[in-house]
């Protein structure tokens, strides 16, 4: 014996304002889905809280506010970097209005400083302070030097690998 109709409750975010809100749905309800047009992008500079992308096939400029992204992501941000921009396009006949930008999974930085390791090299690997050119500090293992190249993941901000 049920109780009533099955429900599904949602939390929805507004894709050009970013407003959040929770509705519910009957199981039979009908919902529109949305697409998105993804475009690979080259990040060119960062102005007055404005992000610059230009498309590099058909050399098409977006601008996108930097508020899409994270404090820590914008660090991660180098001139030249290939990044996933999304557009929103609700009428076909109007322009595509840019709501996301998505990093690549790992990035490639330059060590400008490292610092003395604290620990002692008793067990397993030894890590030590590093500042990239970017200006985000990171752990690295003992053998990375000043003027190294690091492979580093944008979205947690570690260390991955040397390059």
């Amino acid at each position: 014996m049920g109780r009533g109709t099955s429900t599904i409750k949602l939390d929805l975010q507004d894709l050009l304002t970013g407003a959040k809100h929770t509705e519910r749905y009957r199981s039979g309800d009908m919902v529109e889905v949305t697409e998105l047009d993804d475009l690979k992008c080259q990040f060119l500079y960062q102005a007055e809280g404005v992000l610059h992308l230009m498309d590099p096939e058909s050399f098409e400029m977006y601008e996108v506010p930097a508020s899409v992204l994270e404090e820590k992501q914008l660090l991660m941000l180098l001139p030249d970097m290939q990044v996933n921009l999304s557009l929103f396009q609700p009428d076909p006949d109007a322009p595509g209005t840019p709501i996301a930008v998505r990093l690549p999974a790992q990035a490639i930085f330059e060590v400008k400083e490292t610092h003395a390791s604290a620990a002692q090299a008793n067990k397993g690997t030894v890590y030590k302070n590093a500042d990239l050119e970017n200006g985000i500090k990171v752990q690295v293992p003992d053998f990375v030097n000043t003027g190294d190249k690091v492979v580093v993941d944008t979205e947690t901000g570690k260390y991955v690998r040397r390059a």
